[in-house]
């Protein structure tokens, strides 16, 4: 009953505008009162529960440049942890409104959250009117951020891990990769843990595994010993059939050059210059030798740009 009768007290725009003038004096003079808007109490978490704070009311600045958001919830006896509880319901609120708003998800419009709780009942109210009061050592409304290791750090111990997997998994050059792998072997070894080792192994295969750089003796390693020595191997063998491709490319393009030199003389040169353009410039080798051959069968330009273009 008491909760229904505050509620319909507090649907009222004129209730609500003395509310802020006497409660939250430092936006008295910054809303403009016509734009106040109260809204669905009723939220959805990420976990699709529902959760319901009592009233909500939106307004913005005179100058529109911020949003205020107040959050009203009626008690009639102190509850301990009200701070989460109000907390969840402001963040709750406010995630609604980034999605939204797009002024607010890209921070070009300000953003203001104040929560009351209308306390009803006899009993003073003592439980803590902050989120951070209910936890020890920690302040729950802040976030400390852990980056990659800087290049001129000194070098890493066992506690240095977790950044550097931060700077692992941001490499993509496999140079880079393998530089950073041996390193990180080297700190694996100091922990003297097996089984750490042998967790790193399957964290460092799958993270080589979505960059692509994954091969059947990768995946069959063990350790981070067997790991790096898998994508070192590896590497090599990349090398070597990369050197094997240029070669075979290089070939391709010799033959691709005397063939212009040839076209231009039975044809000039705008006809070599197009001829090179259909070839592009890693020509490939069956089609060399049909342009080749349309060069001894053709006498005329046009013809032998047609059969190269159908080759």
């Amino acid at each position: 009953m008491e909760d229904a009768f505050f509620k319909s007290a507090f649907s009222d725009v004129r209730m609500v505008e003395f509310l802020i003038r006497s409660q939250v004096p430092e936006w008295a003079d910054r809303i403009d009162y016509s734009s106040l808007q109260r809204l669905s109490g009723e939220f959805v978490d990420d976990e699709l529960r529902h959760r319901y704070a009592d009233r909500v009311w939106r307004g913005r600045s005179l100058d529109a440049g911020t949003v205020y958001m107040l959050v009203l919830e009626f008690q009639g006896r102190p509850e301990r942890h009200m701070a989460l509880r109000t907390t969840v319901y402001s963040g709750l609120a406010v995630q609604e409104l980034i999605r939204h708003d797009k002024e607010l998800a890209s921070g070009t419009r300000h953003l203001a959250v104040a929560s009351l709780v209308l306390h009803h009942g006899d009993r003073k109210w003592n439980a803590p009117t902050r989120l951070r009061d209910l936890f020890h050592d920690s302040a729950p409304d802040t976030y400390q951020v852990v980056s990659r290791r800087p290049p001129d750090a000194p070098p890493p111990t066992p506690l240095d891990l977790p950044q550097m997997l931060l700077g692992l998994a941001g490499l993509s050059r496999a140079q880079d990769l393998r530089a950073e792998l041996r390193v990180l072997l080297r700190v694996v070894r100091g922990c003297e843990d097996e089984d750490f080792d042998r967790f790193l192994t399957g964290t460092v295969k799958a993270l080589l595994r979505s960059k692509g750089m994954s091969s059947e003796e990768l995946e069959e390693a063990t350790t981070m010993q067997t790991v790096v020595t898998a994508f070192e191997r590896s590497l090599d063998e990349i090398r070597q059939e990369g050197r094997k491709q240029g070669i075979r490319q290089g070939r391709e393009q010799g033959r691709a050059s005397v063939l212009r030199e040839l076209a231009a003389r039975k044809f000039g040169a705008a006809v070599a210059q197009e001829l090179e353009k259909l070839l592009g410039r890693t020509p490939d080798r069956d089609r060399v030798a049909r342009a080749t051959e349309a060069l001894l069968d053709c006498d005329a330009a046009e013809d032998f740009l047609a059969k190269v273009r159908e080759a």
